[in-house]
């Protein structure tokens, strides 16, 4: 079994804020207000683990599952060994796989160069050349750099050079401007902000890659509502980063204006966040709450049968371009909806035309092999579904032909 121990690696407390995915631990919950205590001490444990282990050492590790800390508060330092640093990748060399079976590193993966262009924590100084290692993706939880974009890269020492993976905190810096100025703030003035973020589109992939195409959304209103009443309010800037210097005491939600058609990406909505006056005493202090945005276009309808009746099945659609139904499936699909009564809605979804795309369920199971098209045919001017952006698209009435089921339902 591998153990931290075995790398002589010492245990240290991470700030909550410092990087990572925006979800929780399992079982920890670091922004309800009767167990923060609690749970924070819990999370820096599990950070640290998480940190210290897939970072130092991905190639022991065949199963990659991350459980790292975006949004949230806390307060702390990093240990002497993790280096920070924002810097452009200059160039990615695969490396040569061990010939020795007691190799316990990285060298399988790949050995990116970077350009640093300002350096946070423990070394790579800025202007100055400095080599990451990482893994090649997949299992062993290494990080897809590309040649010629800038990243906030969280890196450990181990073994007299620098290793990092998807697990560790390093992010392009297109999605960490809010962060960046926390981090500049602390090294320049040894205190950072009370809360910090950055508001920014998602890329309509979910992979690390895809990150690149977010899109910060500056000129957003962005407001901090006390529970007692008091209110905070400031403006994104370019990079769609927001900032307080000081808040009082108190337990606090956001308001954001967002521009029309976009909207809060589901399941990601702000939690309310905590701050007690103890926080006030630790400089590192800092609460960190980006906020994530999708278009807000929408399809929704119900699928019938000849007779009118509501067919139970899945839903989906394609883009009605060829190239980008080719980047929408590799990227995992559009939104789908499995309806007991035919009634559908396809929320959050960007500009484009589209097809609907309907396979019924007979019995207790939906047929992904028998597919229903809506338009039927995929000609440029068919009938597709256009959508702006933030446009609602209601009560699409998607008629599947009786025959089809009758012969999917037939017994063979």
């Amino acid at each position: 079994m591998l153990r931290v121990a075995d790398f002589g690696i010492k245990s240290a407390k991470l700030p909550l804020w410092f990087g990572g995915h925006n979800t929780c631990p399992p079982g920890v919950e670091y922004n309800d207000v009767r167990t923060r205590r609690h749970n924070m001490t819990a999370l820096r444990r599990i950070l640290t683990a998480a940190f210290l282990l897939l970072t130092f050492s991905p190639a022991v590790v065949h199963a990659c599952s991350c459980a790292m800390g975006g949004n949230g508060c806390g307060h702390g330092s990093l240990p002497d060994d993790v280096v920070v640093f924002l810097g452009k990748v200059t160039a990615k060399i695969a490396q040569a796989q061990p010939t020795t079976a007691d190799v316990a590193d990285l060298s399988a993966g790949y050995a990116v160069h970077f350009s640093v262009d300002e350096s946070f924590h423990g070394g790579a100084e800025a202007n100055s050349e400095t080599v990451v290692y990482t893994g090649s993706g997949g299992g062993d939880c290494g990080y897809p750099f590309l040649v010629g974009t800038s990243y906030l890269v969280y890196a450990s020492r181990y073994k007299g050079r620098l290793s990092t993976s998807i697990c560790s905190g390093t992010n392009p810096e297109v999605v960490v401007g809010g962060l960046l100025k926390q981090l500049r703030a602390v090294r320049d003035t040894g205190h950072g902000f009370d809360l910090f973020g950055t508001v920014f589109v998602l890329p309509r992939g979910a992979g690390f890659v895809d990150q690149l195409e977010s899109q910060p959304i500056d000129r957003v209103p962005v407001r901090a509502v006390g529970k007692h009443g008091s209110l905070f309010s400031t403006v994104t800037d370019e990079h769609g980063t927001y900032s307080f210097v000081w808040l009082p005491p108190d337990t606090y939600h956001l308001e954001q204006d967002l521009p029309a058609g976009l909207a809060i990406a589901h399941g990601t909505e702000p939690k309310p966040f905590v701050i007690e006056p103890d926080d006030k005493r630790d400089s590192s202090f800092g609460c960190r709450v980006d906020i994530y945005v999708r278009p807000d276009g929408q399809i929704s309808g119900i699928v019938v049968d000849a007779t009118g009746n509501g067919v139970p099945g899945f839903l989906t659609l394609v883009p009605t371009d060829p190239e980008e139904a080719k980047a929408a499936f590799q990227r995992g699909g559009l939104p789908g909806d499995e309806t007991a009564d035919g009634k559908f809605s396809l929320p959050q979804l960007p500009p484009g035309r589209y097809r609907l795309v309907f396979s019924p369920k007979i019995g207790s199971r939906v047929n992904l092999q028998q597919k229903f098209y809506w338009p039927a045919s995929n000609a440029a001017n068919s009938g597709a579904i256009e959508i702006s952006l933030g446009q609602h698209v209601d009560n699409v009435r998607f008629e599947i032909p009786l025959s089809g089921l009758e012969q999917l339902a037939a017994p063979k």
